[in-house]
C-alpha cells in the first residue's frame, strides 16, 4: 500500500496551543470528521482512549503514535500534529510529546494499522528524518517529507 494515499494536507495541524492529550484528540478528531475519514468524534476518541489505556503510544524524542481501530473510521487515514509540549503525553524517554501521528483505521481492516505502525516506527529511528518534521512549518513540508523519505510504500 502506498502511504501517500493516506495523507491528506487537511489533517495536517500546526498549534502550539495544545498542552494537554485531551485536547489534542478532541481537536485531531474534529479535523477527522470536518474532513469526512470518521462519523462520530465522541465515538472515535474513546476508541483512542481506550487503546491508549491498553499501552501508552509515546515514542522517544518528543514523538507520539496514538492510534485506533474503530467502527467510525470510514478508510485508513494518517494525521500529523505539531502542538505544544503535551504535558500529560509522555514519551519512553521521558519527553513530553509535541510531535504525534494519529493513525485511525476502520475497525474491520485487516491488520493494515500494523502495517503502517511499523513504517512510522522505522521512519523515526531516522535523527535526520525526525529533526526535519520538528523543523517544518506547514503541511506541504510534512506531505513531502512523508512521501519522500524512506520510500512511500508499506
Amino acid at each position: 500500500m502506498d502511504i501517500s494515499s493516506m495523507i491528506d494536507t487537511n489533517c495536517i495541524l500546526f498549534d502550539s496551543t495544545i498542552q494537554l492529550k485531551k485536547d489534542l484528540f478532541s481537536r485531531l478528531a474534529t479535523i477527522l470528521e470536518k474532513s469526512g475519514y470518521i462519523s462520530s468524534k465522541k465515538r472515535f476518541i474513546k476508541d483512542l482512549e481506550k487503546r491508549e489505556k491498553e499501552s501508552p503510544t509515546g515514542m522517544e524524542d518528543g514523538f507520539g503514535i496514538p492510534h485506533a481501530k474503530s467502527k467510525t473510521v470510514k478508510s485508513p487515514v494518517i494525521v500529523f500534529a505539531h502542538t505544544g509540549k503535551i504535558v500529560d503525553y509522555i514519551a519512553l524517554d521521558g519527553s513530553q510529546v509535541d510531535c504525534v501521528f494519529m493513525l485511525a483505521v476502520p475497525e474491520k481492516a485487516s491488520d493494515i494499522h500494523l502495517d503502517i505502525l511499523s513504517y512510522l516506527a522505522r521512519q523515526l529511528m531516522n535523527d535526520d528524518f525526525k529533526l526535519e518534521l520538528k523543523q517544518a512549518s506547514n503541511a506541504s513540508d510534512i506531505q513531502s517529507l512523508l512521501m519522500n523519505k524512506g520510500g512511500s510504500s508499506l
